[in-house]
């Protein structure tokens, strides 16, 4: 039985941007425990050309899951006493670091949760609203915060109002119904009016994004202009279609990413890759311009998380000696960057397999195809372009390019 790869040259799908991870507050304290010299080492495999050339970042606006501790910018509702003085000890020297290695990172802030002065009830954790009379005093905390990083030295490109917005989390969380999210991302237009923030809509899962995007893409003209979204319900290609067939200049972003955690083997995480693989073709095949995975380096033990929301993470800290292990998922991630580089022009694909994930793209000279075996056994794979074929068997986990013209 062989899988089937039609080359659709007549839809054209914009250009690839690339991807990237997120520097969490527990990415960053392992960071810190690296010397200099295996500091620049990991910021060379990530940023590097020659690395996995991440183009993309994601930070928090204030405390999450992945945080030694849950914290606040301020206490009052007045604002007097905000400061990132926080953010000064491990998250801002490693941005500044991944910056200075790729000037052109372009990063995406999320909040997980407003200050607890500006919540029904006042808590960070365990969901909540922002309170009705707040919005405003909250886009102006947000600006504060924009302002405060961009005096820093990091310039935020995008930015989504919530990350999650329809989960209760034991950790920071904010609930927000689509009228809710509607009216903060028009606050928000209207805060940062006269700044070149983009706002991006939803963070959270794919399985009714057809619906979402009804409901939040309401004004293509405003600074609302796309979706972000997440994969923990599912890849849901389905839905993807139907909202890049109905908003075909809206921008979809996959924003974050993870496996579960398990103690580290490599034999065992070589199969980790395989959802990757899967997720980040289907995407792209839909229309996604940027890709985005979670933490980018964690512990032994798959942290720290305050709440012990332990998971994997493509690098992993060896702090006895000095070191970090590049796992398999790293591994995949780069080669998949090496075959399928931002800048790419996607073209899209049809293909029904649950075994084979695969993207399309224009070259100079006619039509290339990535696709990869996420199968535990051989798999014939059948490129169709007009009425050219290239017939090719892929092993086990493997991923190639294949030119067709």
């Amino acid at each position: 039985m062989s899988t089937e790869i039609t080359i659709r040259k007549d839809i054209e799908l914009g250009t690839w941007q690339g991807m990237g991870g997120a520097i969490t507050e527990a990415t960053a304290y392992n960071f810190a425990k690296l010397s200099p010299k295996k500091q620049q080492k990991l910021i060379d495999a990530y940023y590097g050309k020659d690395g996995a050339d991440y183009r993309w970042c994601r930070v928090s606006i204030g405390s999450n899951d992945f945080c030694l501790k849950s914290f606040e910018y301020t206490k009052h509702t007045n604002l007097r006493d905000f400061s990132i003085a926080h953010d000064q000890q491990w998250v801002l020297p490693m941005l500044h670091q991944a910056l200075k290695k790729q000037p052109n990172l372009q990063i995406i802030a999320s909040p997980w949760s407003p200050p607890k002065c500006l919540k029904i009830p006042p808590m960070q954790r365990h969901g909540g609203v922002l309170a009705p009379w707040h919005y405003g005093t909250y886009v102006k905390y947000i600006h504060a915060w924009l302002d405060a990083y961009a005096d820093a030295g990091v310039k935020i490109r995008y930015l989504t109002p919530q990350n999650e917005p329809r989960a209760i989390q034991i950790w920071e969380s904010c609930i927000y119904s689509y009228r809710a999210q509607r009216r903060l991302g028009k606050y928000l237009a209207t805060e940062l009016q006269n700044t070149d923030v983009k706002i991006l809509m939803w963070d959270h899962n794919k399985k009714q994004l057809a619906k979402v995007a009804d409901q939040l893409l309401y004004d293509s003209n405003a600074k609302n202009f796309g979706l972000c979204f997440h994969w923990y319900d599912g890849t849901h290609p389905d839905q993807m279609w139907q909202v890049r067939q109905k908003y075909p200049d809206a921008m979809l972003v996959s924003s974050e990413m993870c496996v579960g955690f398990s103690p580290y083997d490599e034999k065992d995480w070589a199969t980790a890759a395989n959802p990757y693989y899967y997720e980040i073709m289907s995407d792209i095949n839909c229309g996604t311009c940027a890709w985005l995975d979670w933490n980018m380096l964690l512990s032994w033990h798959g942290g720290p998380s305050y709440c012990k929301n332990f998971v994997k993470s493509p690098v992993i800290l060896n702090e006895a000696e000095d070191d970090f292990i590049l796992t398999p998922i790293f591994v995949a991630l780069k080669k998949f960057t090496k075959l399928y580089p931002a800048g790419s022009q996607i073209i899209r694909c049809d293909y029904d397999s649950k075994d084979v994930a695969a993207v399309a793209r224009k070259t100079i000279t006619g039509y290339e195809v990535v696709a990869a075996n996420v199968s535990d056994g051989q798999q014939e794979v059948v490129i169709k372009l007009g009425n050219k074929t290239k017939t090719i068997t892929l092993q086990k986990h493997d991923i190639t390019c294949i030119n067709i013209r």
